[in-house]
């Protein structure tokens, strides 16, 4: 792999905690332990829940986005440090949160980072919207300033 053009920084795994983040996870942790990289796990909380609690403050109810990112970040590096961290072993790993649209934050933390490679999954949660306007995915990879790994789902994993 060294003569393969891969950036010298981290290994970069964006989860979104949807069926594909198993399988990215495992593929990053594989190329950062191959390439003595650490590996980072990128998770955006998604701004566009900002709209929704914006309409149900204007109903009476009283969290502020903050509040809700705090609890989602609470919630998530729960999840993260139990499933992921924990098996990350030898391999140097850590956990960083973002808050915005997600190919945009990914496309910054991968610079801000110094990441060498990013591996995602093509598609996240729900892929109504990337029927529409494209997925977050394809967004990366016409922005990202390192090679970007498109990781199939699990459907696609089975042997023949």
């Amino acid at each position: 792999m060294e003569n393969c053009q891969v950036g010298g920084g981290p290994v970069m795994a964006a989860l979104d905690l949807s069926s594909y983040s198993e399988t990215v996870f495992v593929h990053a942790l594989t190329l950062a332990r191959a390439l003595k990289r650490e590996l980072i796990l990128l998770n955006v909380i998604n701004s566009r829940g900002r709209e929704t609690l914006d309409r149900l403050n204007a109903q009476g109810f009283t969290v502020s986005f903050e509040q809700y990112t705090e609890g989602i970040k609470a919630e998530r590096n729960a999840v993260f440090s139990a499933d992921y961290l924990s098996r990350a072993g030898e391999t140097p790993a850590r956990l960083v949160f973002r808050v915005g649209l997600p190919y945009e934050e990914i496309v910054k933390a991968i610079v801000e980072e110094g990441a060498g490679m990013v591996v995602m999954g093509c598609k996240g949660r729900t892929n109504l919207a990337g029927a529409l306007f494209g997925t977050t995915a394809e967004k990366v990879f016409r922005r990202a300033t390192c090679p970007v790994l498109s990781v199939r789902g699990p459907e696609h994993c089975r042997l023949p």
